[in-house]
């Protein structure tokens, strides 16, 4: 019925089968690891500009209180120089008057 060529054929066919069918799982499973790579990657860069974005908006806050707080300095530094400017002027004018005072016993 069957001849020995027949049936190397047949096994042959079966092979090709299986070797086909594997490498078709084997070119799958590599296409998978390689979209769950890619997905991988694309959340990481979601989330790194997540972050960026976080980052930079602290700092444009942090700059801006900066900003505030350098003009409320400037503003107490300058109260300060007028009080102290006045209380010099003040002594100034009192030791003139002493010395005018004792000028004029």
């Amino acid at each position: 019925m069957f001849q020995s060529q027949d049936i190397l054929y047949i096994v042959l066919a079966f092979c090709a089968l299986w070797v086909t069918a594997f490498m078709c799982w084997l070119i799958w499973q590599i296409a998978m690891i390689l979209k769950n790579i890619n997905d991988t990657m694309a959340e990481a860069r979601e989330k790194m500009s997540k972050i960026e974005e976080a980052i930079t908006g602290i700092r444009n806050k942090f700059e801006k209180a900066t900003v505030g707080l350098s003009f409320l300095v400037d503003g107490i530094r300058k109260i300060f120089e007028y009080t102290i400017d006045k209380k010099l002027e003040r002594k100034i004018e009192k030791k003139s008057k002493k010395i005018v005072d004792e000028d004029e016993i």
